[in-house]
């Protein structure tokens, strides 16, 4: 499974909807679970399937769909 696929996943469960639904300009506040503890629950989620860890000012600047995978790409490639 690609990073985006699994990223797509992840922002889906924790937002309650269908992958289909999400796109890379996806972003904090375009869903109800998409909050600022659906933001942590989120990172944390990504963190734990890609076995990364983001610092703190990394979690501040990440935005939407896209910067999350941008940010896993780095920290994986």
């Amino acid at each position: 499974m690609e990073i985006k696929d699994k990223v797509l996943e992840i922002v889906a469960e924790v937002c309650e909807t269908e992958a289909s639904n999400i796109k890379e300009e996806t972003s904090i506040g375009d869903f109800a679970g998409w909050d600022s503890m659906g933001h942590l629950t989120i990172l944390s989620n990504v963190e734990e399937a890609f076995d990364i860890n983001f610092e703190p000012e990394e979690m501040m600047d990440i935005e939407d769909v896209a910067d999350i995978v941008k940010a896993v790409e780095e920290k994986v490639g």
